[in-house]
């Protein structure tokens, strides 16, 4: 998934490009693919170094509670438990007040929701 997400950012960066500056789409195209991998090599990096994102719809569907979803989607840094062929056991890890309070929420997410 992590192409298909990059690719679509690319595209819809130089779109934005096209359509601020003048020009064609794919004139722009070189320049938004250095900045959508800049983007998900700093998100990736932010997130604990192994995944970059979860699909929202896949958290909302999950969880069904915004503040929950937030915190996974905003403030959480993720890991790896466990793999399987088709799903990975996530653990979502915010840390809140200086380092006191951490909550750690586990969760399975199939593969093709999430971003690593």
């Amino acid at each position: 998934m992590k192409m298909k997400v990059i690719m679509a950012n690319a595209w819809e960066y130089a779109r934005r490009g096209a359509k601020k500056f003048g020009g064609k789409v794919k004139e722009y195209l070189a320049e938004a693919l250095k900045l959508a991998w800049a983007l998900y090599k700093a998100q990736k990096e932010r997130k604990g170094g192994q995944i970059a994102g979860i699909a929202p719809w896949f958290l909302q569907k999950t969880f069904n509670n915004p503040s929950v979803v937030h915190q996974i989607q905003h403030e959480s840094i993720y890991k790896i438990k466990k793999a399987t062929k088709k799903a990975y056991l996530i653990e979502a890890i915010a840390t809140f007040e200086n380092g006191k309070v951490e909550v750690k929420n586990e969760f399975w997410a199939p593969k093709n929701v999430v971003v690593a």
